[in-house]
């Protein structure tokens, strides 16, 4: 069992160690970051803090994954209280006071919450939860500071601060009946902690002595949750680890698209096999799930025969549209029109197991890419002709014509030859040599 606990600044990764030697602690959480973690049923993940202005936040359905495939996840404090409450339905445990008044909708903005902080291993608050300069407001009230009109007037002013401008700086500014008193006890109390430290620490406690049993998510896990953006996220942030790098699966993919000359056949296996609502293409001939596809689609009322030269000629080459038959060329404009290998039919089928050698190979292309970066050679400005000419010759395309081009890329999951030109460049340095690329920079 594993432990993973997403912190800072509530909690620094020495706090949630010297609470909980055994957790392995990272840095606040944000989108795709749940999706790396390799978990399993028994593992636990605690979501103290988390990102949302400076970048995109976690996505429900990335903590919807973690539970469907058996983890506990727990939140508290600061962004996993905000989560916790929203997804406490469908089995993520919410630990403390913050929590409790996100769930009661005692609370309801993301900003009661939210403070500024620097960046980096030690991450460093900068202004002040809202959610904590009430804890300390109610405290101030209870030692007698201020009394019950002043605690909610310093409130009331309190919330109209933007949450990036609660800095002490800006508090010393602000004018309201019993303020002074307020500050007063501040500072005779400068290591008081607010709601959202005792929360992580309760939670803390909590994951330590095993109190989180791993909940029954309940009917929704076989109910069609999974979508289109959910299969793509996984694809971009999930993967295999190469030394320091990790490899996404979209990479590998993006690999084997370029430069695996099975890959037209396997991806219009797989279409093919989505369309006719075929588990897998194993054990099912090429013929077979041409056969099996064209009737799926007569069913749905697609026949290549009722479809304008227009629409035909929008998947199919000119040589192509005169010469094959009915069967074959349903089967390529199938093929062709699913769409991008990005999000690949039958998204919710488990993904293969990571090709060492594609890894092997895309770590080595990022390592080429660093170097040449190093010596002013961006993948991102190299001239598409050049590449464009390197993906004809790879693909032996020779003289072809754009639509003939547009064939190839579409029969490899690629939109187009152009997308394709695109994906290329990340790959194109380590498979030219470096004495290739040197005399660009």
């Amino acid at each position: 069992m594993t432990a993973h606990v997403f912190c800072g600044p509530t909690l620094s990764p020495d706090q949630v160690l010297a609470a909980f030697p055994a957790a392995v602690p990272h840095p606040p959480i944000r989108h795709g970051d749940s999706l790396r973690l390799d978990v399993g049923p028994g593992d636990q993940v605690l979501i103290i803090d988390g990102v949302f202005h400076q970048a995109a936040s976690v996505r429900h359905k990335e903590i919807l994954a973690l539970m469907a495939v058996g983890a506990t996840v727990a939140g508290c404090s600061s962004m996993g209280a905000l989560r916790a409450a929203e997804l406490n339905v469908y089995g993520m445990i919410g630990v403390g006071e913050v929590y409790r008044k996100y769930k009661e909708g005692l609370l309801d903005a993301d900003a009661d919450v939210a403070v500024t902080h620097t960046q980096g291993p030690e991450v460093e608050q900068l202004t002040a939860a809202m959610v904590d300069l009430e804890s300390h407001l109610l405290d101030a009230h209870l030692a007698g500071a201020v009394d019950g009109a002043e605690r909610a007037a310093i409130a009331a002013v309190l919330r109209e601060v933007h949450y990036t401008e609660r800095s002490p700086q800006r508090l010393a500014t602000l004018e309201a009946p019993g303020i002074a008193g307020f500050r007063s006890w501040l500072a005779e109390h400068p290591d008081l902690r607010g709601a959202k430290h005792r929360d992580a620490l309760t939670a803390l406690r909590l994951l330590a002595e095993g109190a989180f049993q791993p909940t029954d998510p309940g009917a929704w896990v076989e109910q069609d949750w999974r979508t289109g953006h959910l299969a793509e996220w996984i694809d971009r942030h999930a993967g295999a680890v190469q030394g320091t790098r990790r490899i996404s699966s979209l990479a590998q993919r993006q690999y084997q698209q370029i430069f695996d000359p099975d890959y037209p056949q396997r991806w219009r296996d797989r279409v093919l096999a989505w369309i006719a609502g075929e588990p897998s293409a194993d054990g099912c001939t090429a013929s077979q799930l041409l056969e099996s596809a064209k009737r799926a689609a007569a069913d749905s009322g697609l026949r290549v025969q009722d479809l304008t030269t227009e629409q035909r000629r929008r998947w199919l080459t000119a040589a192509e549209d005169a010469t094959l038959d009915a069967g074959e060329a349903l089967g390529r404009l199938l093929v062709r029109s699913a769409g991008s290998g990005a999000t690949p039919p039958g998204r919710d089928r488990p993904a293969p197991p990571p090709d060492a050698a594609t890894v092997e190979s895309v770590a080595r292309a990022y390592s080429v890419n660093d170097r040449a970066a190093a010596l002013g050679v961006d993948v991102h400005r190299l001239e598409f002709g050049a590449v464009r000419r390197y993906l004809m010759q790879l693909w032996r395309l020779g003289e072809s014509t754009t639509e003939e081009c547009d064939a190839a890329a579409r029969d490899r999951g690629f939109r187009g030859f152009d997308g394709a030109v695109e994906v290329c460049r990340q790959f194109i340095l380590a498979e030219l040599g470096e004495d290739l690329w040197r005399h660009l920079a």
